[in-house]
């Protein structure tokens, strides 16, 4: 279906307004997907769309064959104003499109069911910059990491800044909040067999020194400034740091580059003992 809105009275376009609040995201379970290369990331991901928003006819001429593929209503912004509405700002007048797309969350019984013999899981105690949620989202999706679990009170990841530091990878890359996350890692360990590697400059051993091709692995990165707490801490089958070198005065690093860090390692010391067939892109 195409159609064309003129203003903020259309019903869809006032059920996608309300996804630019925290509150109208959590009450449908939907999020703002913005750009047209996101959009078209949308249309050609496993997540449920049930809307695209564009700003002109050369943007829908770019999405309308995937919109009707997929039985997506294709809405026409004709009227001013009303893309920078959903956006929510007043300068970024390039984007062009946005998606109304479904939350990909799963419950802690469907990551602790669903969880393969190989996975590699990224977990984030207490993450409060959206933008750093946004990229240990993509830093998992770019590892093949079978999901992020993330304790509850951490930064929304369907926040506009976190979607847009994902550049994508949130459409692909499903997500666990966890009310209590020492009792997820519990049972991914008890119940699962997984090994629970905690990151913290506090901890005696190295990460390069220890084994991470461990299946199933959880890695788990603590809060910006307080890092991992002794709560989860005490869940850990492994308790690692990444080496600073001897001259620094630098006291830690930004929790996505020890994401980052950590996850390559994992995956190198897998490759290492069970060579498989890897994407050459960074």
């Amino acid at each position: 279906m195409r159609d064309s809105i003129g203003g903020i009275k259309h019903p869809a376009y006032r059920d996608a307004l309300a996804l630019t609040r925290q509150g109208g995201r959590e009450a449908t379970g939907r999020y703002l997907v913005e750009d047209l290369d996101l959009v078209q990331q949308a249309l050609d991901s496993p997540s449920p769309v049930f809307a695209v928003f564009v700003a002109s006819d050369a943007a829908a001429r770019t999405v309308e064959a995937a919109c009707t593929a997929r039985n997506v209503p294709l809405y026409i912004l004709s009227g001013s104003g009303l893309i920078t509405k959903l956006v929510g700002t007043g300068y970024e007048t390039a984007v062009t499109a946005v998606a109304v797309v479904g939350q990909s969350l799963l419950s802690l019984d469907q990551l602790v069911a669903g969880m393969p013999p190989d996975a590699l899981i990224l977990a984030g105690e207490r993450i409060q910059d959206p933008r750093n949620v946004g990229v240990l989202i993509r830093t998992a999706d770019a590892v093949g990491a079978h999901a992020l679990l993330l304790s509850a009170d951490s930064a929304e990841p369907f926040s506009r800044q976190a979607v847009r530091s994902t550049t994508g990878s949130l459409l692909r890359l499903p997500i666990c909040l966890a009310a209590d996350l020492p009792a997820a890692l519990r049972r991914l360990r008890d119940e699962r067999g997984a090994r629970i590697a905690v990151s913290s400059g506090r901890a005696p051993a190295v990460a390069f020194d220890t084994d991470l091709a461990a299946r199933p692995l959880a890695l788990l990165v603590g809060n910006e400034q307080r890092g991992a707490s002794d709560t989860v801490i005490a869940e850990a089958t492994d308790f690692v740091r990444l080496p600073m070198g001897p001259q620094t005065k630098a006291d830690s690093l930004n929790v996505t580059v020890a994401a980052g860090a950590l996850l390559y390692e994992a995956v190198r010391q897998r490759l290492a003992a069970d060579p498989l067939p890897t994407r050459d892109s960074i």
